[in-house]
């Protein structure tokens, strides 16, 4: 059985135009891993995200698509199967949406992590892995 400890939550971080290459001419919005925690394997468990009315939004983990969301405007997500991540990795949010809108998205995510997971315990418990 898992034990999840939640990191909370992190944002709203608020849309730029893309620097990724991903999204040229669009919003995006950037989780950088410096911002992130250090646990060796983490997820995202719950997603709000706002954007410009009728957009929509595509989810990267690095420049791997994750996810295809239809509805970017005023949207919650609690996906049953949370996004996993592990220290170093990007995640974007890429709008459908121009910069030209002058309408930038936002997007908060709330982290948890197994402490079960034996590379996580020593970050669970303060302590070394041996």
């Amino acid at each position: 059985m898992s034990t999840y400890v939640s990191q909370g939550s992190y944002g709203p971080v608020t849309g730029v135009a893309d620097q990724t290459g991903l999204n040229p001419g669009n919003w995006t919005v950037t989780f950088d891993p410096s911002v992130l925690p250090q646990v060796p394997y983490f997820e995202v468990s719950h997603i709000v995200v706002n954007g410009a009315p009728g957009s929509s939004f595509l989810v990267y983990i690095g420049t791997r698509l994750w996810d295809s969301v239809l509805n970017g405007f005023s949207n919650a997500w609690d996906p049953a199967v949370p996004i996993p991540l592990i220290p170093g990795e990007y995640l974007y949010f890429c709008w459908s949406d121009p910069v030209t809108d002058l309408d930038p998205p936002t997007v908060t995510i709330w982290l948890r992590y197994d402490q079960d997971v034996r590379a996580n315990m020593a970050n669970a418990y303060n302590q070394t892995q041996s």
